[in-house]
């Protein structure tokens, strides 16, 4: 079979994943509606420079990912699908993007098996499946790494344009860091590897700068400029500088952090993290009992320059997101790619070299652990705030699944059939995956969000005020249409309240005594929320 006609069958499973029910649930608050939301009012209002989040001005990120929900949004019309149709896109792009390099520099099989790592991937899967920046900004900061690498290497001119292009794009997604990260992985690469002035000139550093600059600079001028400054104190120094140095939006996370999130968000591929690492200090260590210095890396072939460029750039990207104050769970999905391929590279090589113990000890673990979540799946759930307790038996089921597809494929790697192994047990996962997904979605919004939207229909219905009291929901204003005042101070809420003569106020069902006993009505309920009506007779 040409390797044309195996990309085609993998990526339509993997958009299959991607894809599968994507607007059947809510937007998920706050993140998702962060993003949907100002899309939403961006075709309202119709300023396509300054966004907006509940009809203020949104300080928070550039506006390319917006820009992209607006337009799909316009296509599509308002809902949930168009909101997360970019980010999909994207992350299904950036599995085409990292085949397409695994295959040319490490082989066919090893394609195939980093596309599904990444699918597989919760971390990746989940991220790709949400209307928020992190997908976009992986695929620009993704694929233009893999450019650098081709540009340093293959002496490609088209490679480095393109890679500055892609830069570009993620400084207009998230800013900044867009350019400061993959700029710093290429530059601690070329001062560890030697011929510092040829790569340089081989990157085209001096136009590509330009290039970004003339994608990105003239709409941060322009918001500048309209906002009189506010955008300069609010996005570049709040959100880089203070979120890097300070605990923003209460992100604080302990310094391990981001090494927990990488290896449970990669499994179960991240199984043979360990011996990657193994391989990677026993490389190393051979290398410099040639030559003890660091000169012993300018002399790497390009299969072992392209282990050392992806190692640091996972070793980077940990490294640098560890040390920030601030802390989300997707900040290390640009390294991914690169984890992916040193994964299967290390795989690969086992099984040309017909290694069993490093390849069949994971997969054995998996088969434990499973066994293991299997068994104690209830307690698990119990630990995971507001997790609906319907999901035990799908987590059971899911883990039994799982420890069947590793057995199934230890049995095959015992018979010598090491690619069939691999193959089967990616392929059987993605397949599970797909099928647990699609019932355990609807359980978890159901639980966290269930209710929400159609209340905030029908009090944006009417023309009365819409009050949101103590909870963060940006999706109010998104399923109502219209802006609404948020309250998280009782005293303050109850004064609002004696300035209007009607109004609507959504809130969590918890609270319904409590209002109740401040003179609210209760109208509705639905799921975790309450609607409820001041000032009717």
């Amino acid at each position: 079979m040409s390797k044309s006609l195996v990309f085609i069958p993998v990526l339509l499973l993997c958009a299959f994943v991607i894809f599968a029910r994507l607007g059947d649930y809510p937007l998920f608050n706050p993140d998702e509606a962060l993003y949907a939301e100002p899309a939403r009012e961006m075709l309202v209002i119709g300023d396509y420079v300054t966004t907006y989040l509940n009809y203020v001005v949104r300080f928070t990120k550039p506006p390319l990912v917006i820009w992209a929900m607006a337009l799909f949004m316009k296509i599509f019309g308002v809902s949930e699908f168009a909101a997360r149709f970019f980010g999909a896109s994207c992350g299904l792009a950036l599995i085409g993007v990292t085949y397409a390099f695994v295959l040319r520099y490490v082989g066919l099989f090893a394609a195939v098996i980093a596309s599904f790592s990444l699918v597989l991937a919760p971390l990746y899967l989940g991220t790709a499946r949400e209307a928020i920046t992190d997908m976009p900004l992986s695929l620009f900061m993704a694929w233009a790494q893999f450019l650098f690498f081709r540009a340093m290497h293959d002496k490609t001119s088209k490679a480095a344009f393109l890679a500055w292009i892609l830069l570009g794009l993620a400084v207009m997604t998230k800013g900044p860091v867009g350019l400061v990260v993959p700029g710093a992985i290429v530059g601690i690469y070329i001062l560890l590897t030697g011929n510092i002035l040829e790569k340089i000139k081989r990157l085209r550093l001096v136009a590509g700068l330009f290039i970004v600059a003339f994608i990105a600079l003239p709409w941060f001028a322009t918001e500048i400029y309209v906002t009189k400054g506010a955008y300069f104190n609010e996005f570049i120094m709040r959100e880089n500088v203070e979120r890097f140095t300070a605990n923003v939006d209460a992100h604080k996370q302990p310094v391990w952090y981001h090494l927990l999130a990488m290896l449970i968000g990669f499994l179960p591929f991240s199984v043979y993290v360990p011996v990657l690492l193994k391989d990677g200090v026993g490389a190393l260590k051979s290398k410099f009992k040639e030559q003890k210095d660091l000169k012993v890396l300018n002399d790497l072939d390009e299969t072992a320059s392209l282990r050392l460029y992806c190692a640091i750039w996972v070793l980077f990207t940990l490294a640098f997101y560890s040390i920030s104050v601030s802390k989300l769970l997707p900040y290390t999905l640009p390294a991914f790619p690169a984890l992916a391929l040193l994964t299967v590279d290390c795989l690969d090589r086992h099984i040309k070299n017909n290694k069993f113990a490093p390849l069949a000890a994971p997969l054995l673990l998996i088969v434990g652990a499973m066994a293991a979540v299997g068994i104690s799946a209830p307690k698990l759930i119990s630990f995971i705030r507001d997790c609906p307790p319907e999901l035990s038996p799908l987590i059971t089921g899911f883990a039994g699944f799982a420890g069947f597809a590793a057995f199934v494929a230890l049995a095959l790697l015992r018979s010598n059939r090491s690619q069939a192994a691999f193959l089967f047990f990616a392929v059987a996962m993605t397949l599970g995956l797909n099928y647990y997904l699609a019932r355990v979605l609807p359980l978890v919004s159901a639980r966290w969000e269930g209710g929400l939207p159609e209340l905030s229909r029908f009090a944006g219905q009417s023309t009365l005020p819409i009050l949101v009291y103590d909870m963060r929901k940006p999706g109010v204003p998104f399923y109502s249409l219209r802006k609404v005042e948020n309250f998280n101070n009782h005293s303050l809420f109850l004064k609002r309240l004696t300035e209007l003569p009607k109004a609507y106020i959504l809130a969590r069902t918890r609270h319904r005594d409590l209002l109740l006993a401040s003179g609210l009505k209760e109208v509705r309920s639905q799921g975790s929320f309450s609607l409820f009506v001041w000032g009717q007779n």
